[in-house]
């Protein structure tokens, strides 16, 4: 009944999702924006897959720092890289908000590279919580630049403020439950009564994971500080990112203008996390502020359509990556096999 529920509610979301890209892209030339797609060429194409891998590199790094059992080399970072493209592969077209592939990288992790279960699970937390707080940061000079650019601010301003709000408050009360172990302290209120008592004993193991997250918080700002900072720079390569693209669409911004529509799109995207891809979400707000600041909606159209090309590129890579680390599974237990036969 759950798992059927379950997916009656991810059809209704990605319908929705289609419903509201298809309303916004029913007034676009979607000759016009595939055209001016086309033209940004291969050399075009490669660039913006460059500045993409950019972040993302930065993002693994700000990872990286969180997993405390691991050295802090290249060698390390590219492995921690690796894992990261195989999850969020998962991520991208899992119907599971974003989570789907949390499970993967820590189950990678702990079969390849002996991190346990615990100390994974803590930095994936870690990362994500970092990573929102980098994200508020991006947002917070997303909404100052676009208060002052009046047009666009009367037409959204108070829908970038709700929305920030809403995330920021989130973002707290993620950190909050982290600080202050809130699921074992819920586990040990609920252990004085009966009903309760095997719930408790579930959350009991959650004790573990949260003396890492309090640990780290608290007692690694070496690594702590540099993970916030990469993570509020992940944001900030994304901006080039949508600079880089409409200059080569034709349609120039200026920086302060390309980092109100990335921050505008990267809220729509934290804050409807429950449709799949957030497909017609995060396309809908590139092409309604790209339409707003450049007076070409065609242009966020075209944007939109490049970010989902990278996405694409992204995915099938990361997949490729996972099926090394399936084939060497293989190799692996047909090896014990081998062995266990000639004893």
């Amino acid at each position: 009944m759950k798992s059927a529920t379950m997916r009656w509610l991810t059809a209704l979301y990605l319908t929705l999702g289609v419903g509201l890209l298809a309303w916004i892209l029913a007034g676009v030339d979607l000759k016009y924006a595939w055209q001016s797609m086309l033209g940004v060429g291969w050399l075009g194409l490669a660039a913006l897959l460059g500045v993409y891998l950019a972040a993302f590199y930065l993002d693994s790094v700000s990872w990286h720092l969180a997993i405390t059992g691991l050295p802090l080399t290249a060698r390390w970072s590219y492995v921690v890289w690796r894992i990261r493209m195989v999850g969020e592969a998962f991520n991208t077209v899992l119907p599971a908000g974003g989570f789907g592939g949390e499970p993967v990288k820590a189950v990678l992790l702990k079969r390849h590279h002996a991190v346990t279960y615990s100390e994974g699970a803590a930095s994936i937390i870690l990362a994500r919580t970092i990573n929102l707080i980098g994200l508020a940061a991006f947002l917070l000079i997303g909404l100052i630049l676009l208060a002052e650019n009046k047009g666009v601010a009367d037409r959204y301003g108070w829908l970038a403020a709700g929305g920030f709000a809403f995330l920021a408050f989130g973002i707290f009360a993620l950190f909050a439950v982290q600080k202050f172990r809130a699921a074992s302290a819920t586990g040990a209120f609920l252990a004085r009564t009966g009903p309760g008592r095997a719930l408790a004993r579930a959350l009991i193991h959650v004790r573990g994971v949260e003396d890492r997250l309090v640990h780290f918080y608290t007692a690694r700002p070496r690594r702590l500080l540099p993970a916030l900072g990469l993570a509020f720079t992940n944001w900030c390569v994304g901006t080039a990112e949508t600079w880089l693209a409409l200059h080569l669409l034709g349609h120039p911004v200026t920086w302060a203008e390309a980092w109100i529509i990335e921050s505008v799109a990267q809220m729509v995207r934290a804050v409807t996390f429950f449709i799949p891809a957030n497909l017609g979400t995060q396309d809908g707000a590139l092409v309604v502020l790209t339409g707003a600041i450049t007076g070409v909606p065609e242009a966020g159209a075209a944007v939109a359509a490049l970010k989902r090309l990278r996405e694409i590129v992204f995915v099938l890579w990361g997949f490729g990556l996972g099926s090394i680390y399936s084939l060497r599974s293989l190799k692996r237990a047909a090896d014990e096999g081998g062995e266990a036969a000639g004893t």
